[in-house]
């Protein structure tokens, strides 16, 4: 692996399936070949890593953690091509990446939502604990955030208008505490895992409309 690790029990493969980023000790990324079963190379945050994520092509790893900066990685030379601070001021719990935005999840609860290039359109503060999750989903129309300390927190924000759904989910949607969560590839479900070991599964009409793939 190129480091001696204690654990590896959180990874991010990448869109293209070619790699896996795991979260290492020391403020470490180790990167391996899912072919070769390999280690390719170690990106160094200053540090200790929280949240790692790919762009949708694959060609850029984007990390940050407890220094709060969010650093940006070529995945073919392996070096830092950018970094910089993310506004809300405390430790990164999640971060993700659609096409045309970043959301940076912090520990305050506080979500940032930027354009690609790392400009600041919104804060998002729904949340009054860390906020452990942030999913795009294929289009990146809608950005789902969550955290796993208080139940029944997850919310939705439509991106383009930078407002969260008010519709769902509601006080009644048992949710529970929210452990994990993701999008279809075409959006037509989202699922949720909770808690209490139960994978939720729910329709979203809007994507329903037109038959096909998931």
């Amino acid at each position: 692996m190129g480091r001696e690790e204690k654990s590896l029990e959180v990874c991010v493969p990448s869109p293209d399936g070619k790699t896996i980023a795991f979260i290492g000790n020391d403020g470490y990324v180790i990167l391996v070949d899912t072919k070769t079963k390999q280690w390719i190379a170690d990106l160094k945050l200053n540090g200790s890593v929280r949240a790692v994520s790919f762009t949708q092509d694959s060609t850029q790893i984007l990390a940050s953690g407890s220094d709060g900066d969010v650093y940006r990685f070529d995945t073919r030379t392996h070096r830092c091509i950018n970094r910089f601070s993310n506004q809300d001021g405390t430790i990164t719990s999640s971060i993700s990446v659609s096409g045309k935005n970043m959301a940076v999840g912090a520990e305050s609860g506080v979500v940032n939502l930027y354009s690609s290039s790392g400009q600041r359109i919104k804060s998002i503060m729904n949340l009054q604990t860390s906020c452990d999750f942030t999913r795009f989903n294929h289009d990146g129309q809608i950005m789902a955030f969550s955290s796993r300390r208080e139940q029944d927190t997850l919310k939705l924000l439509h991106t383009p208008s930078g407002s969260v759904f008010s519709n769902w989910p509601t006080s009644k949607t048992p949710l529970g505490y929210v452990w994990s969560m993701d999008f279809s590839p075409k959006s037509k479900f989202m699922a949720i895992g909770n808690d209490q070991g139960k994978c939720l599964l729910y329709k979203l009409n809007h994507y329903n409309q037109n038959s096909g793939s998931t």
